[in-house]
């Protein structure tokens, strides 16, 4: 797995990510189904998390708190077509450093979530989704844990870069709110972390945007209030950064069909304010 250089006394994200993958048009639409999905959110004002985007994005702000959010997804699926043609089913693992923010298209504002860096464990899906795509896909060997009492995801391979690892006690996920997230319940943390528009991603070299729109079904979300985690990569930038995060919540889901849509890299001229 390649190692892009991060703690330095001029960091640059544009170099950062640039030496994680590449961003390009995605020309076809892409059919999921998610075995388990955990997401462990934390909380930071809107400043902190600008430093996560380009300039050409802001933050999505959760109500009028003046907090954003960013975290990692740690998930299992199943990719079942691409665009039109049905393929044989490719099993999946993946973690992603998503941040939340909004992007402009057409003259509308979008919510969506941002991709920092995305591992992947299928070849196939690595080679494509660091072609054609905004997701910066990297191809890692991860090991899996899912018997029902616990779900633990690792992407293998040390060093600073590497997304990290999960380990979730299921008897501990239910709608009960911790005391940690700044959400009333539930469906407020639903509603922002992932009713949503879709995903977006940024070309730092040709100044272009991405938008992604997705297909979401009603979500059967929980928190997950037992769980052990590591992220180096989300560490190392919020340390390099300065940003002054807090935990928030681990939102699960599972059983979940998506359709994550074509895109294609536009201009960020266009998405001038009003």
């Amino acid at each position: 797995m390649a190692t892009a250089e991060l703690a330095t006394p001029t960091f640059s994200l544009q170099q950062f990510q640039d030496q994680l993958g590449r961003v390009y048009h995605q020309p076809v639409s892409v059919h999921s189904f998610t075995n388990k999905r955990f997401t462990v959110n934390f909380r930071a004002s809107l400043a902190d998390v600008q430093k996560l985007l380009p300039p050409t994005l802001e933050p999505d702000e959760i109500g009028e708190t003046g907090w954003g959010m960013f975290g990692m997804c740690a998930c299992d699926f199943w990719v079942s077509r691409l665009g039109w043609l049905p393929i044989p089913r490719i099993r999946n693992n993946d973690m992603l450093f998503r941040v939340s923010a909004r992007v402009r298209k057409g003259g509308e504002t979008h919510r969506a979530f941002y991709t920092i860096s995305s591992n992947s464990s299928s070849r196939l899906l690595g080679f494509l989704g660091r072609r054609f795509s905004h997701f910066r896909k990297r191809v890692s060997r991860f090991h899996r844990v899912d018997d029902g009492a616990q779900y633990a995801l690792a992407c293998l391979g040390g060093g600073p870069n590497t997304p990290g690892k999960l380990q979730a006690t299921m008897k501990s996920v239910s709608k009960t709110r911790p005391d940690s997230t700044i959400f009333a319940g539930i469906q407020a943390a639903t509603d922002f972390v992932f009713n949503i528009d879709g995903s977006c991603g940024y070309d730092f070299r040709s100044k272009r945007l991405s938008f992604q729109q997705i297909d979401y079904p009603e979500w059967d979300m929980y928190f997950c209030h037992e769980c052990d985690y590591e992220f180096p990569l989300l560490d190392q930038l919020v340390d390099t950064l300065g940003i002054e995060a807090e935990f928030d919540s681990i939102l699960f889901m599972q059983n979940t069909r998506q359709t994550w849509g074509s895109a294609w890299l536009y201009p960020e001229a266009i998405t001038a304010r009003d």
